[in-house]
């Protein structure tokens, strides 16, 4: 019996152990794909895309029954141009940081599809803001 104890402890320790191993390398992974708008504001054609400004307007979207606000206007108005879909992906995502299985959950999709739509979904809006920028550096 002591014997069949001591396996059980060793082998909640090294479940235990694992949790926070992989947790830690969730972690890092996060930390490389994210940086600070400061850093991106360097550069002055993106400057207007990372403000703010005072008085400005906010895009409310509704998911799971919250209310996501987005006080940047060029990305209230990118995020207003996708599909009712791929916009509570990125919101679910990035806004209330849920993985992609509990997305998947919601949506009633596989995790490699909430994926790759975010993925597409991305280059979407980078496109929409690259091609926004462009029209203002042709206006000026």
């Amino acid at each position: 019996m002591m014997e069949c104890q001591e396996r059980f402890d060793s082998f909640c320790k090294t479940v235990l152990r694992n949790h926070a191993h992989n947790y830690d390398q969730m972690l890092r992974r996060r930390r490389k794909r994210e940086c600070f708008s400061e850093d991106i504001c360097e550069d002055k054609r993106f400057q207007r895309l990372f403000s703010v400004a005072p008085f400005q307007d906010t895009y409310v979207f509704r998911v799971l029954d919250m209310e996501v606000s987005v006080e940047d206007v060029l990305l209230g108005e990118a995020l207003q141009e996708l599909s009712e879909e791929r916009r509570t992906i990125v919101l679910l995502s990035y806004f209330l940081d849920m993985t992609d299985s509990e997305i998947g959950a919601y949506l009633h999709l596989i995790r490699r599809s909430v994926s790759y739509r975010r993925g597409t979904t991305l280059k979407q809006l980078k496109k929409y803001l690259e091609d926004l920028a462009n029209e203002e550096k042709r206006e000026c």
